[in-house]
C-alpha cells in the first residue's frame, strides 16, 4: 500500500495555514469568570477560573484573589466553559463528492482535508478519530502546526474483504488478484482489500507502520456498498484474529464496522474491542457485548442525511432501503444501550460534501440522552474509548477540564445543559476555542 505522504498534505499550508491567534508572549493563561462543565459530571461550577500553562491545564479554582502575574487573561464574561468536543468516527479525506473523490490525486486530497480539518476545529472539535482513510502524516501535519485542525488519531486505510463493505469497485470491475498487486485501494484511498489471514495481517501491520492508532475492519455489511446486505458477516473467525494479533501487538485494539447480532458476536469472540454501528443488534447481544465490555459507538446523523440527501447523491434504492432499516431501529437501540450501560462515545460517520451538518448529532442525540449525557459522550466517555490504544496516545489526558489534563476548552454563548440546539450554530455560539492551550477563535 503506498500511503498518501506528508509532502501532499503540506500542499494544504498553502490555502489553509494555522489559526492561531498571535497574542502577547506569555507561557501562562488565565480564563476567568466561567462555569465549567467538567466533562464528566452533570451541572455546571460556580464561577471559577482555569489556569494554563503551555499545553496543560495547570489548576482549576474559584474565580477569587489575585491573577498569576504576567499572565494572558480571558474573561468568560460569565459564560460556560467546556473541553473540547471528541469526535471518534470521521473521515477526514472524504468531504468531497463521491466522483470527485473516486478520481482525485492524492494532492486534491490533502487539500480537502486540510480545509475539512479547520472547519472541525472551528466547530468545537479538538480531537477526532478518523476510522479509514488518515494515516499518520496528517496527524503529524497538525501535531507539526503545518494545517490548522483537530488532534488525528488515525486507523489508516479500513480493512475489508473482497464484496465487504470496503469493496468500492464498479460492479463489472476486475479482481485485483487477478493481477500482480498485493493490494487494491478502494474509494480515495479509504479502503484496502485484503483476504485470508496471510493479507489482514500485512494490511493492518502496513498501517500501524503508516501510524495507525488502532485498526479498522469491515465486520459486516454496510448501507453505502453496493454489494454487501446488512445481514452479510464479513471476514472468517481466524482473519479476525489476525488484525486483532498485529493490533495488540503494538498495544492497541481493532475496532469493527457492523451492524447485525452474527457479525457482533463472531467479532466479540475473537477479539474485536469496539463496534462502530450495531444499529440492529438485539437486547441479547448487546447484554453479551456489555458483559464483556466491548465499546459500542453508534451515529445518528449520517442515516439522517442519507434520508434528506441520499437519493441525490447517488445511492442507490438498495442503500436506501437498508438506511431505512438502521432509522427504523433507532430509537429502540438507543434505548437499549442505554439500559445496559454501554457508554456510546460521540461519532458521526459523515461521509462526503455535508460535514457542516457534524453539529446536528447533539441536538439528535438529544431526542435519547439527557444534555448532561451527551455533552459526557462528546468528551471524557469518548477519550476514554479513544485512550484504548494505549501506548499509542501520546497526547495524555483530555475531554476533561482537571489539573493535568490537556488544555482543550470551549467559551460557549448559552447553556447547552439547557439545550444541545446551541452548539448547532458554532458560529454564534462557539466565542472561544483553544487547543493545546493555542486559541483557534476569540469572539468575547
Amino acid at each position: 500500500m503506498k500511503a498518501m505522504s506528508l509532502r501532499s498534505v503540506c500542499a494544504a499550508i498553502l490555502l489553509f495555514a494555522p489559526t492561531a491567534f498571535a497574542e502577547e508572549d506569555s507561557d501562562t493563561t488565565v480564563v476567568r469568570n466561567v462555569r465549567i462543565f467538567d466533562g464528566t459530571g452533570d451541572t455546571l461550577s460556580e464561577t471559577s477560573r482555569i489556569v494554563i500553562r503551555g499545553a496543560t491545564i495547570a489548576k482549576v479554582a474559584p474565580d477569587t484573589g489575585a491573577l498569576p502575574e504576567g499572565a494572558r487573561v480571558i474573561d468568560g464574561g460569565g459564560r460556560v466553559a467546556t473541553p473540547g468536543f471528541v469526535d471518534t468516527h470521521v473521515h477526514l479525506m472524504t468531504s468531497l463528492h463521491v466522483m470527485q473523490m473516486m478520481n482525485a490525486s492524492d494532492w486534491t486530497l490533502a487539500l480537502a482535508a486540510a480545509d475539512n480539518m479547520r472547519k472541525m476545529l472551528q466547530r468545537g472539535f479538538t480531537t477526532v478519530r478518523d476510522t479509514g482513510g488518515a494515516d499518520g502524516s496528517i496527524a503529524r501535519a497538525v501535531d507539526d502546526g503545518l494545517i490548522a485542525g483537530p488532534r488525528v488519531f488515525p486507523s489508516g486505510r479500513g480493512i475489508s474483504q473482497t464484496g465487504g463493505h470496503g469493496d468500492f469497485r464498479l460492479g463489472a470491475a476486475p479482481h485485483p488478484m487477478l493481477d500482480d498487486i498485493a493490494f487494491f485501494r478502494t474509494f480515495a484511498n479509504l479502503m484496502v482489500l485484503a483476504d485470508g489471514r496471510a493479507e489482514v495481517l500485512a494490511a493492518a501491520r502496513e498501517n500501524l507502520k503508516h501510524g495507525a492508532t488502532q485498526i479498522k475492519i469491515m465486520g459486516g455489511g454496510g448501507v453505502t456498498s453496493e454489494f454487501d446486505p446488512l445481514h452479510a458477516v464479513q471476514y472468517t473467525p481466524e482473519e479476525v484474529r489476525a488484525a486483532v494479533q498485529a493490533a495488540e501487538n503494538h498495544g492497541t485494539y481493532v475496532v469493527a464496522h457492523a451492524y447485525h447480532d452474527r457479525s457482533v458476536r463472531m467479532l466479540i469472540d475473537n477479539g474485536v474491542r469496539q463496534i462502530v454501528h450495531g444499529h440492529l443488534l438485539t437486547e441479547k447481544t448487546i447484554r453479551y457485548a456489555a458483559k464483556k465490555g466491548v465499546v459500542i459507538q453508534a451515529e445518528l446523523v449520517w442515516s439522517r442525511l442519507n434520508e434528506e440527501f441520499g437519493r441525490r447523491a447517488g445511492l442507490s434504492e438498495e442503500s436506501l432501503a437498508k438506511n431505512r432499516d438502521i432509522v427504523a431501529r433507532t430509537g429502540e437501540y438507543f434505548a437499549l444501550l442505554k439500559k445496559h450501560g454501554i457508554d456510546v462515545a460521540f461519532g458521526t460517520d459523515i461521509v462526503g460534501p455535508h460535514q457542516q451538518f457534524q453539529n446536528r448529532e447533539f441536538t439528535l442525540r438529544g431526542e435519547h440522552f439527557t444534555p448532561a449525557e451527551v455533552l459526557r459522550q462528546a468528551t471524557s466517555v469518548a477519550y476514554d474509548l479513544i485512550a484504548m490504544s494505549g501506548p499509542l496516545n501520546r497526547y495524555g489526558r483530555f475531554g476533561v477540564i482537571e489539573e493535568g489534563a490537556r488544555a482543550d476548552l470551549l467559551v460557549i454563548e448559552g447553556n447547552p445543559l439547557e439545550d444541545l440546539s446551541i452548539l448547532e450554530r458554532p458560529d454564534e455560539t462557539l466565542r472561544l476555542i483553544m487547543k493545546d492551550g493555542v486559541i483557534h477563535k476569540r469572539a468575547l
